[in-house]
């Protein structure tokens, strides 16, 4: 039951995006985030931009108050010193609003820092929780593309690198994984770092159960990072694996990835699945097969398989900094994954390998993490 807030426990949270529906990486720590704080008991004014999203009624159940900007984005902002994922989201209403109460603010990444060194919030505690290590993230982007993007991407992830020292005006940085809790705690020693994991929407890890024949690669198939890896499995390590079936699942996949699918036996693709369709396909799976070449941040669909699925095979750059190495079946190479295939459907995963699962999965507690930024909170205030 929520607790009744009080005006010293008012809470300003500024989101990149507007966090509903959860579906995808940030977006789902930070909804999940404003669900545990109205349970703890915060009365939490919600600052979001809004772009290629709607305005979102369910946002008024876990948030007091919302309040939405719009996001700048043209070209010509492009050509500021300033890192268009910030420029883009500088807005002097959101700075107005910001002024009207002297509550504790919590900005969400980089993305909203525009005003996190402005003189008028000096007195004011001001957190920031990074999703990842931006200009690490931006570099690899670039390596996957090419032309403008590319020089865009390259672009951005030198001024990311320079504006990162903006940090030095926060009261506290909140990691999402251990090391991008080494990384700021080392970059900035002057100020506290948190780790503080993702938040998600998982309470209790699946049941054991029967699974089905068949291997689960899913993820939002936009994304270039997914595509990659969608890609990478359908060349690399379906072809070692002939007589196993593939499903790959997620938002939105490219032509090219759609043509890739259908040219490779034993691979089906299923394009924007309900969320009700996800879960099944990630339960029923005898395995989740999940890969990156970014090692930044931490995958929010790792989780998801985890506290889905049966067994998981990964690449060890999924897992940086994350501590469920042991949840994990680790594989680097394809000759690796094709072997980790095999073992998934030969070996049930029982009764005893989920109640190892939920052990390791303690550190993801969003009723125990909440009280890390609660606790924070009421240092500050003291």
């Amino acid at each position: 039951m929520s607790l009744s807030p009080s005006p010293s426990r008012r809470f300003h949270v500024v989101s990149l995006q507007v966090p509903f529906p959860p579906d995808y990486g940030g977006v789902i720590d930070i909804y999940y985030k404003l669900k545990a704080l109205k349970k703890m008991g915060y009365e939490t004014w919600l600052h979001t931009f809004q772009y290629d999203r709607s305005r979102a009624e369910q946002l008024n159940e876990v948030a007091a108050r919302v309040s939405y900007y719009p996001r700048h984005r043209s070209v010509i902002r492009q050509f500021s010193h300033i890192p268009y994922i910030v420029s883009s989201r500088h807005c002097s209403k959101l700075l107005d609003d910001l002024l009207s109460d002297n509550a504790p603010i919590l900005f969400e990444g980089l993305h909203c820092c525009a005003f996190l060194s402005d003189k008028r919030l000096k007195d004011r505690i001001k957190l920031v929780r990074m999703h990842n290590i931006e200009h690490e993230y931006y570099k690899e982007l670039s390596r996957k593309t090419s032309g403008w993007k590319k020089l865009y991407y390259e672009l951005e992830a030198v001024k990311l690198a320079k504006y990162e020292k903006i940090l030095l005006h926060a009261d506290a940085i909140l990691a999402i994984s251990e090391s991008d809790r080494c990384y700021f705690s080392s970059r900035y020693p002057q100020i506290p770092v948190s780790l503080l994991p993702a938040f998600h929407a998982y309470a209790e890890v699946a049941p054991a159960g029967p699974k089905e024949n068949y291997i689960l690669y899913h993820g939002n198939l936009s994304v270039e990072e997914n595509i990659e890896a969608a890609e990478y499995l359908l060349r690399q390590v379906v072809p070692l694996t002939q007589g196993t079936s593939w499903i790959f699942a997620g938002k939105n996949p490219p032509e090219t990835l759609v043509r890739l699918v259908e040219r490779t036996p034993g691979a089906q693709l299923i394009a924007n699945p309900s969320e009700g369709q996800m879960n099944h396909l990630i339960e029923k799976a005898a395995a989740n097969l999940l890969v990156t070449f970014q090692p930044t941040g931490l995958k929010l669909k790792l989780l998801n398989a985890l506290f889905h699925g049966g067994h998981c095979i990964v690449n060890s750059k999924m897992l940086f900094g994350t501590g469920l190495d042991k949840a994990c079946l680790i594989a680097d190479t394809p000759q690796a994954m094709a072997r980790a295939v095999e073992t998934a459907l030969n070996e049930p995963f029982d009764q005893a390998k989920r109640t190892e699962r939920i052990q390791l999965l303690k550190a993801y507690d969003n009723e125990k993490n909440i009280h890390v930024l609660s606790d924070l909170l009421e240092e500050k205030l003291r």
